[in-house]
């Protein structure tokens, strides 16, 4: 019994932890009076007035005290503090994004371990105590969320949550093990490579002496099959060098979702600085409009699958446009051209390089929708909605590509990310919760087979980290915490260190210098750009071999998994 109860008492801890990641006081007028935590016969029922008596005194009343006396060391401090834990945040943003599409999908995979008493998904449930503890001027925490439950009791469905702490746990654990994988290849490579004179090596993270201008072009979209009556208008700002001999090189950066071009003004201009040209479109579907307005109320229905399209035929327009105006194609190396993408512009280089969009892996994957920890495939799963077709996004002009935490793993899967044989460069930050390292770059650097591919791991990074400091604006209060978990602890020496990757790699592959190759190998990312509190390894090869090694079982995220999404490489 006491094994039961031991358990029973930690599946309420976790249940708090986990109504704390998702989970936010006025009080509605039917409010939650038990939350209780099953477990096949077993169960655990503890009343929500003890939390709260517990959170706000630190005593509690002798049922809690039965289950709370079986918390490891630490463990009851840390759980009052879980309760009491408060975030500030826009109702009108919680309502927003709860109810797109998105959102709904994230809530109905919640809903299935938080349920009602019948024991039916706990979806609207969920939703409405969000946006009430939302409402409270002093911030939601996990203690309101559980007040303001609109059923007079929260179910715990504690199987289906033990396997998620338990995927939780060998999640995270298999995370760690890639890691350590790419530093056992870096050593490597390091051993393996030639001694470097760092008096003679230049420091591509500062900016280089090439002067340049900026002008704005206005496009539209020229994808054949754009409906009748509509257009994709959008603008381009083209950096040109000045003073450069013809032809130059063009590299094109791809913002990523509820971004825009003027936050890639700083790494466009790095680049112009060292001879190339630079395009940054802004993708209008896909921009801080896009974010604006769905937290403004008006884009209920989700992301348009066909930004999907739209986006990689954006970077075909530009092409196609410099291309047919005598004065750029004179001087612009149009048949080698770069391109950089982040995270949804990750993705979009990728498709140009040579990946099209895997249909069948996608409908495999994304139906039935199921719980998952990667929060990217709700993004990528409105590929889905996409009707069956070709939608010719390959485009042989594009010679190279860098992707920086792109999301990949069900849009192009690893039959068609194989399909590119031009070189890439993916970047990974190890602490990405929007696009999680290991299925979202790591798998995919494995599922590679061109030739000339690199890694390039910065540790610990997160989503976005690449630009420096980053303004969040004011749609939504995010505090300096949630902040970092964005960014990382530096993003400044994060968006140095990429200023540098981009230079090396553009250089050598678009613009013939040999002498660039040592800037894009392990020893100059090691012993000369990685410093404190980002470590930074680049690698060029790494197989399924190692990273089952380094984890010492079967991965817990299979490595390659086919069209059911079931096979790994090592079954």
């Amino acid at each position: 019994m006491k094994r039961w109860l031991k358990r029973g008492s930690l599946i309420v801890a976790i249940a708090a932890g986990l109504i704390t990641l998702g989970g936010w006081r006025s009080r509605p007028v039917h409010s939650a009076d038990y939350l209780q935590i099953r477990l096949g016969f077993f169960s655990v029922s503890v009343a929500i007035n003890d939390l709260q008596t517990f959170a706000e005194t630190g005593a509690a009343p002798d049922e809690l005290e039965t289950y709370l006396r079986y918390l490891p060391p630490g463990g009851r401090e840390q759980f009052r503090e879980a309760l009491n834990r408060q975030f500030q945040v826009s109702p009108v943003a919680v309502s927003q994004v709860t109810y797109s599409n998105i959102g709904t999908d994230f809530l109905t995979r919640l809903g299935n371990i938080i349920q009602t008493p019948s024991g039916l998904n706990g979806q609207k449930a969920i939703r409405a105590a969000l946006i009430v503890s939302a409402a409270d001027p002093e911030g939601f925490s996990a203690l309101s969320f559980l007040q303001n439950f609109p059923t007079v009791g929260i179910h715990i469905d504690g199987r289906r949550l033990l396997t998620l702490q338990q995927e939780v746990s060998s999640y995270f654990s298999y995370r760690d093990a890639a890691l350590t994988a790419i530093a056992t290849q870096s050593a490597a490579e390091v051993a393996a490579a030639d001694a470097i004179s760092w008096e003679t090596v230049p420091d591509l993270r500062n900016y280089g002496e090439v002067r340049f201008t900026k002008t704005v072009l206005q496009l539209s979209n020229q994808f054949p099959d754009i409906p009748a009556g509509q257009s994709r208008e959008f603008a381009v700002d083209l950096y040109l060098p000045e003073g450069r001999l013809t032809p130059i090189q063009l590299v094109i950066i791809s913002h990523g979702l509820g971004s825009n071009s003027q936050e890639f003004a700083q790494m466009a201009e790095h680049l112009a600085s060292y001879g190339f040209a630079v395009a940054v479109p802004e993708h209008p579907g896909s921009n801080t409009n896009y974010q604006q307005e769905l937290l403004a109320n008006l884009a209920y229905t989700g992301l348009d699958p066909y930004e999907f399209i739209y986006r990689p035929w954006d970077i075909k327009t530009i092409l196609n446009t410099l291309a047919a105006d005598s004065t750029y194609a004179q001087h612009l190396d149009l048949e080698n051209v770069g391109v950089i993408g982040h995270s949804f512009g990750g993705y979009t280089a990728l498709a140009l390089a040579g990946a099209p969009l895997n249909q069948n892996f996608i409908q495999a994957t994304c139906e039935p929708m199921q719980y998952v920890l990667n929060l990217s495939t709700l993004l990528q799963c409105r590929a889905a909605l996409l009707p069956p077709a070709d939608y010719g996004l390959a485009d042989d002009r594009v010679s190279a590509v860098m992707a920086y935490s792109p999301v990949t793993s069900v849009l192009l899967g690893p039959e068609n990310l194989a399909q590119i044989q031009k070189p890439v460069m993916i970047v990974t930050g190890s602490s990405d919760f929007v696009a999680p390292a290991v299925p979202e770059q790591i798998h995919p650097f494995v599922w590679l087979e061109t030739p000339h591919k690199h890694l390039a791991a910065f540790i610990p990074a997160s989503h976005v980290s690449i630009n420096g400091e980053v303004d969040f604006g004011d749609q939504v209060d995010i505090s300096p915490r949630v902040a970092s978990l964005l960014t990382g602890p530096d993003p400044q020496l994060s968006s140095n260190y990429a200023q540098a990757l981009n230079t090396a790699f553009m250089g050598f592959y678009l613009s013939d210098r040999p002498d660039y190759q040592a800037f894009l190998g392990a020893v100059y990312a090691e012993q000369y750009l990685s410093e404190e509190p980002v470590q930074l390894r680049v690698i060029s090869a790494l197989t399924a071999a190692q990273l089952i090694e380094a984890y010492g079982d079967e991965p817990p995220i299979s490595i390659y998994p086919d069209s059911d999404g079931i096979r790994s490489e090592n079954e």
